[in-house]
């Protein structure tokens, strides 16, 4: 195996924690579309810089940020809007810009198309470093504010009533899924990456009992998803972003399974 293949194997276990992490919280607040929502965000920003001759990450990662932090905006204890509904009126945008952006492409849309489905053999080093370091910096939120995150995850109306800054903490949280989302893009696909925030997350939930051990268990989950359904379809000759999909899936349905004959043993 050269170098290029371990180069692979290391962005897609960083690229599985890092989506598997943020799951946690997100799959927690009962908001999974969120990532269905910004990685859209990130596809039409990347579309749209290419159209505009820009950058195509800068593009994805203020699509993602911009969308975000909209977000957080949305206050159901003060508005008749429900986060859900938020998000599924974002998304609904996100979709037509991404599909007008694809539109106004001139040439050859290989590269555009490609961000619906990902590719984690074109991985660069530099794309893995980025990785790398997001998510290095999304370990270090969750320590810093592991207090309001926990409260947050329990209720916003309640974390504001306690004296936490729970706006902040939200805005920081959503800007950061933002720019992790839109660089893991091109690496796992837009219509990918759903899977790999909230099948991981879900698993974990079904067998755990504590914040910590679900946090390390979502994490180890997105890494064992993403390299083992790399390595499937490296083998096989299969579309990786699909062997991803289905590995994490298979998760949570073998950890739906445990809890259901836990329960019936107890």
């Amino acid at each position: 195996m050269d170098s290029f293949f371990y180069l692979v194997i290391f962005a897609g276990a960083v690229a599985g924690a890092s989506t598997g992490l943020l799951g946690v919280y997100i799959v927690g607040m009962r908001m999974p579309f969120i990532g269905t929502c910004i990685s859209h965000a990130a596809m039409a920003g990347t579309i749209f810089a290419v159209v505009a001759h820009l950058n195509p990450s800068a593009g994805a990662i203020a699509a993602s940020v911009i969308t975000s932090i909209s977000l957080a905006a949305i206050r159901p204890e003060k508005s008749r809007l429900d986060t859900n509904v938020g998000l599924a009126i974002l998304f609904s945008l996100m979709l037509g810009l991404t599909f007008l952006g694809m539109g106004l492409v001139r040439g050859s849309r290989s590269e555009v198309l490609s961000l619906l489905w990902g590719s984690i053999l074109f991985v660069q080093t530099k794309t893995a470093v980025t990785i790398t370091i997001m998510t290095l910096i999304l370990v270090v939120f969750t320590i810093v504010f592991n207090k309001e995150m926990k409260v947050l995850l329990f209720s916003r109306s309640i974390a504001a009533a306690t004296g936490v800054h729970e706006s902040f903490v939200y805005c920081l949280f959503l800007a950061l899924c933002g720019v992790i989302l839109a660089v893991n893009l091109k690496l796992i696909g837009g219509l990918m990456i759903f899977s790999l925030i909230t099948n991981p997350a879900a698993a974990a939930y079904q067998i755990c009992r504590g914040h910590k051990s679900a946090v390390f268990t979502a994490t180890l989950f997105g890494m064992l998803s993403a390299v083992i359904g790399f390595m499937v379809s490296y083998y096989l000759d299969l579309p990786s972003g699909a062997c991803i999909v289905v590995v994490s899936t298979m998760f949570f349905g073998a950890c739906a399974l445990y809890r259901t004959a836990r329960k019936r043993a107890d």
